[in-house]
């Protein structure tokens, strides 16, 4: 779920590798710590979104399925998730699981926390996205650009392909199928009509379609919509060569070179920071408040990062309550300090000691933190996959993306008057 965000934004460069022993995990993810909520305009993603693969040269390369790719072999997730709970398990042990909240307090818990979702998707993020149109509007008034009605676009690419359901890292998208076709569809109504484009942003979804995991909708929603994000000021003519620059296969051959080599590294090290910022902030909670664990959530937690995935968690405290956020960001931001990221995000609500609720939160998956081995057998899951579309699911994300859309747009006009009348 997604709320008022915690966010670390350190500039300390990355330290020097150590070596470790434990197995490197060649996957893709993206990890991020974000309150309920405050992920600018780049999804959440779960997440939140991640910054682009978009390459300086704009002349189109040659791409190659990924199977042939130069990348070792990409394990279940269970088998990552495997080597990812021995990291956490091990072995700053102290007694912080007591057992599950009752089911009906979890739930409750849970059911606020949808709730700052929401308020977050329809207020703050509303207020983000119309900055970001008034803003490319101005910087391109006069001149050529790929998308003529920003405004329309924008509100397409934030309330398109969602199935109408709250979960606590933000609202669940729909399966593949429907994120293409609406993908499609975008490109159709926004784009200009020139057949070499469509067919380079064709190619390019053919790219996602090989390079994001079947387990990992909300990421392959940010994939695919990604030209929408990158190019809708772009000069019409240099469409082709910037979309054939996405997702090459050097960028790929990154991606394989950070997970056989820096994945494991910064994830092992943000452990660290985590245990001590846990042992550290427990010491001046009361009982009843302390942080039991954490939930590390995208594409690190599964063992699928790239080069620039960021940070994102939420935190399991006693009794749900959120007194502990605060110092907690505080903490992490002292006791990180190798290979740590830039981009670090909380999520400003937390949730309670109950297994049920943990599992449910987050279908794609995630990785438990806590010096408490206990915690980490009680909260962990082994296997994640999307829930099944269904006539029904895909019915209620249409339904739920046309209110969506329209909420956004009288938002839009409503902050207009405010703007004439101010002046």
């Amino acid at each position: 779920m997604r709320g008022a965000r915690v966010s670390l934004q350190p500039s300390v460069p990355l330290a020097a590798a150590p070596v470790l022993s434990a197995p490197l995990i060649a996957a893709s993810l993206t990890v991020g710590v974000r309150p309920p909520g405050v992920a600018l305009l780049n999804n959440a993603t779960p997440g939140g979104l991640t910054p682009s693969l978009v390459p300086a040269a704009l002349a189109p390369t040659p791409i190659i399925a990924a199977a042939a790719v130069p990348e070792a072999p990409r394990p279940s997730v269970p088998a990552a998730r495997e080597q990812m709970s021995a990291l956490a398990a091990a072995p700053d042990a102290e007694a912080l699981w007591t057992g599950a909240v009752p089911a009906s307090e979890a739930r409750r818990l849970l059911a606020n926390s949808h709730w700052e979702t929401t308020k977050f998707f329809f207020g703050s993020r509303s207020k983000l996205l119309r900055e970001m149109v008034l803003q490319q509007k101005a910087e391109t008034a006069g001149k050529p650009r790929a998308v003529k009605n920003l405004e329309g676009m924008w509100l397409d690419w934030r309330t398109k392909a969602y199935a109408g359901t709250v979960k606590t890292a933000g609202f669940q998208v729909a399966d593949r199928g429907t994120i293409r076709r609406e993908a499609v569809k975008l490109w159709d109504r926004y784009y200009p009509k020139d057949p070499a484009a469509r067919a380079s942003f064709l190619r390019y979804l053919d790219r996602v379609d090989e390079v994001v995991p079947l387990e990992r909708p909300s990421y392959y929603r940010k994939k695919a919509f990604g030209v929408f994000y990158e190019l809708p000021t772009a000069a019409p003519e240099t469409l082709v060569g910037k979309i054939d620059a996405m997702l090459t296969t050097e960028h790929l051959a990154k991606i394989a070179e950070h997970r056989a080599g820096r994945q494991q590294v910064i994830l092992a090290s943000f452990r660290a920071g985590v245990l001590a910022s846990i042992l550290e902030v427990n010491k001046e909670l009361p009982r009843g408040k302390r942080v039991i664990a954490m939930a590390l959530l995208g594409s690190y937690s599964i063992g699928q990062s790239g080069p620039t995935s960021d940070i994102d968690y939420q935190l399991v405290t006693e009794g749900g309550g959120t007194a502990a956020v605060k110092p907690f960001a505080a903490a992490l931001e002292r006791n990180w300090t190798e290979n740590r990221l830039k981009d670090i995000e909380g999520f400003a609500s937390t949730l309670p000691p109950s297994p049920e609720v943990v599992k449910e939160s987050f279908p794609e998956g995630y990785l438990v933190i806590s010096p408490d081995p206990a915690a980490v057998a009680a909260l962990s899951k082994d296997s994640f996959a999307p829930e099944t579309a269904t006539s029904w699911s895909r019915l209620r994300g249409r339904a739920f993306g046309a209110f969506w859309k329209a909420w956004v747009w009288s938002y839009f006009r409503l902050a207009d008057l405010r703007a004439l009348f101010s002046r």
